[in-house]
């Protein structure tokens, strides 16, 4: 990594920063990535500051991160609330495809005895008579 040093403060190139806030983007989080732009700042060459297109292009880097990591969050909250949503289906009919053994799919009902939670397949129904089925591949419920 080259490093400039004009009066014994150190600076890096703007193609080194621009990857080092690429990097803290794949990897960290807004904290680390706030820390690199403090620390850039401050030890810039008082003589040959940050143009303003780079500080701009690095905040609009920062606020793009703040909202993807929020929206990530939001996303995890709302997948937890359908997992546990899963449980309301308990004592209930639901119409679903299910494979005879020719190979066939037929919409078929059954009523769900209970929920079980898979990290990959999400939430398991398990369905009276046909087994487990994930609740994506559920088509329908009804009281009957």
């Amino acid at each position: 990594m080259a490093v400039n040093n004009v009066a014994g403060v150190s600076t890096l190139s703007s193609d080194q920063l621009a990857a080092a806030s690429r990097a803290v983007t794949n990897e960290l989080g807004k904290d680390a990535f706030l820390k690199l732009l403090i620390a850039e700042l401050s030890n810039q060459d008082p003589l040959n500051p940050m143009s303003d297109r780079e500080f701009i292009a690095q905040m609009a880097q920062f606020s793009s991160l703040e909202q993807m990591t929020n929206l990530n969050k939001t996303l995890e909250s709302m997948a937890k609330l359908d997992t546990y949503s899963a449980v309301n289906y308990v004592g209930k009919t639901v119409l679903f495809e299910y494979e005879d053994e020719d190979g066939i799919f037929n919409p078929v009902y059954g009523t769900v005895v209970a929920v079980f939670f898979d990290n990959k397949e999400g939430p398991l129904l398990e369905i009276d008579g046909y087994g487990l089925f994930p609740l994506y591949k559920i088509d329908g419920v009804t009281w009957v």
